[in-house]
């Protein structure tokens, strides 16, 4: 079958991912006011929070990387971490999302959809005018050198991976597909492919394979499904085709995290 080649994202292709936050998060909004309120109680694939909790991670994010991108706040972080002396990145960050949510299970449904709107606009706004080269915070996703800060596109691509995967596991806890939809898709599978260091391909008909470079990813709702997150380790070894080391390599990092 037929493939088009899609290059990886990069700092000069960083308006393919500014130009599709908005109706990401436009697809989100629809989604959620849809709900009634057994679907906001849903479990999800992130054992600690239901559906309703997932919303509001996605809201806290978006206030958060305002606050100390665009306004200079100190890092959520630092302030965990003078409570939590030792903690390692890892706890001091689930430590942060755990209490931000807490904190937000107030808010109706109907409030939640009205501030993700307003960040949403908000966050586009500053994505969209940011200079992509600006020094920025370390993005881990890319592999900065110890020490060193990332240059801003990498922080956008890994937002908006972060949004596609958070709203693909609120689809999946209410029986829907992630979201596969073709503008969607090819974003998301670009930044990966940039982390990964291969091209995209992208089958010409409908029904035909998604790959990054040598690692055939399958249909287009498997694709979707295997980098949002939806696979544990074992699970995205066995659906993606490929040289078995790269294919291992790959699995640990779209693979679903399974100690919650």
């Amino acid at each position: 079958m037929a493939h088009r080649e899609l290059v990886p994202i990069d700092a000069s292709g960083i308006s393919d991912v500014t130009d599709v936050l908005g109706p990401e998060r436009g697809a989100l909004v629809e989604l959620l006011r849809g709900f009634v309120a057994e679907e906001w109680d849903r479990p999800t694939e992130c054992p600690a929070y239901p559906v309703k909790g997932i919303a509001a991670h996605i809201l806290g994010d978006d206030l958060s990387l305002l606050s100390r991108q665009r306004d200079g706040a100190v890092q959520g972080l630092i302030l965990v971490a003078e409570k939590m002396p030792g903690a390692d990145f890892r706890g001091l960050l689930n430590a942060f999302n755990d209490q931000w949510v807490e904190a937000a299970r107030f808010l109706s449904g109907p409030m939640l959809i009205e501030l993700l709107e307003w960040s949403g606009e908000w966050s586009s706004a500053y994505y969209g005018h940011v200079d992509p080269m600006l020094p920025g915070e370390p993005v881990l996703l890319f592999g900065p050198p110890p020490g060193e800060g990332s240059p801003f596109w990498q922080a956008i691509a890994r937002e908006y991976l972060e949004r596609w995967t958070h709203q693909s596991q609120i689809r999946r806890a209410v029986g829907l597909s992630s979201l596969d939809d073709q503008p969607f898709l090819e974003v998301g599978t670009r930044i990966v492919a940039g982390v990964v260091g291969e091209p995209v391909l992208v089958p010409d008909e409908p029904g035909g394979e998604w790959a990054i470079g040598p690692l055939g990813l399958g249909p287009t709702s498997q694709a979707a499904a295997i980098l949002t997150l939806a696979h544990t380790e074992p699970e995205v070894t066995a659906l993606v085709d490929g040289p078995p080391d790269l294919v291992a390599q790959f699995a640990t990092r779209v693979s679903r995290r399974t100690d919650g």
